[in-house]
C-alpha cells in the first residue's frame, strides 16, 4: 500500500553489507520501501521474489526483473498464494506490506478498522506460519516491517495499535523459534513514500521531515543482516550511524 518511486542519491550510491548471495522474499514489493529494497536487493546481484497487490501490467518504471506475484495479503486467499509460491528455501523474508490512516478513531469505519488489521497484523502472521518451513531450510531470517508509531500515535490509533500489535508478535516468535530462525521487528519512521498524503496526513512541516525512502530501505536490509537485536529502529540518526559505520541501528 506504499506507492511512490525511491529518490536516488547519484553521489552516494546505497552499499549492502558484505554477504554472499542470498534468497530473499518481500511482500509490498510494488511499491514504496518494498520497492525500494527490491531494486537494491536485485542490483547487490540477490534473488528476489515480490509480492504485492498490484497487476504486473500495472508495476512501476523501473521495476526490476525478478520473479513478481500479484496477492492480496488482507485475504486467506492471498496468503496460501504466498505461501505456494515463496522460494522451498529462504535467507530473508521482508513482510513489509502495509495499511493506515492518519485520522482519530471517531472518524473510523469498521471496515476501515477490519483492513489495517488484516494487513498490518493478521497477514504477516498468515504469511509466517506460511513461510516457516522455507525459512527453517534455509536458516533464515524473518523480518516484520512496523512503523515507529507502535509506540503510540494520536490521530491514528488504528494504525499504531496494528503496529503495537506487530511487535508483540515479533517479540513471542522470536523467543519460540529461537535457534531455528531468527526474527527482527524494524520499525521505520515516517517515510516520504506518498503513503502519508494518501492516508490524510495534511501538514506541510511533518511531510518535510519525511525519511527517504532509499535511506530507509537500506536500513531495513542492513537490519536483516548480521547478528541483529530483535527491535531496530529507522530514524534520520540511524540512517546517519548507517552511512558513517555501515552498520544497522
Amino acid at each position: 500500500m506504499l506507492d511512490t518511486h525511491p529518490m536516488q542519491d547519484h553521489d552516494q550510491p546505497l552499499q549492502l553489507p558484505p554477504q554472499g548471495r542470498q534468497t530473499w522474499l518481500v511482500t509490498g514489493a510494488s511499491a514504496g520501501i518494498g520497492l525500494a529494497v527490491c531494486q537494491i536487493l536485485h542490483a547487490a546481484g540477490h534473488d528476489v521474489t515480490g509480492f504485492g497487490r498490484r497487476q504486473a501490467q500495472d508495476l512501476p518504471a523501473g521495476f526490476p526483473d525478478i520473479a513478481y506475484h500479484t496477492a492480496d495479503l488482507a485475504t486467506s486467499q492471498g496468503c496460501d498464494l504466498l505461501a505456494a509460491r515463496a522460494p522451498h528455501r529462504l535467507d530473508r523474508a521482508l513482510l513489509n506490506a502495509g495499511l493506515g490512516y492518519y485520522r482519530p478513531l471517531c472518524r473510523e469505519t469498521p471496515q476501515a478498522i477490519s483492513d489495517v488489521l488484516a494487513v498490518n497484523l493478521l497477514a504477516p502472521m498468515m504469511a509466517a506460519h506460511g513461510l516457516f518451513g522455507a525459512l527453517l531450510a534455509g536458516q533464515g531470517v524473518l523480518g516484520l516491517v512496523g512503523s515507529t508509531a507502535y509506540r503510540g500515535a494520536a490521530g491514528m490509533p488504528v494504525y499504531a495499535a496494528s503496529k503495537a500489535g506487530l511487535d508483540g508478535f515479533g517479540r513471542s516468535l522470536r523467543s519460540e523459534w529461537q535457534g531455528r530462525v531468527d526474527v527482527r521487528v524494524i520499525h521505520p519512521g515516517p517515510t516520504a513514500t506518498g503513503m502519508a498524503t494518501r492516508a490524510g496526513l495534511t501538514s506541510p512541516l511533518a511531510l518535510r521531515m519525511m525519511l527517504p525512502v532509499d535511506a530507509v530501505a537500506a536500513g531495513v536490509i542492513a537490519a536483516m543482516q548480521g547478528q541483529g537485536r530483535l527491535r531496530q529502529r529507522i530514524s534520520f540518526g540511524a540512517i546517519l550511524r548507517h552511512k558513517i559505520t555501515g552498520r544497522a541501528a
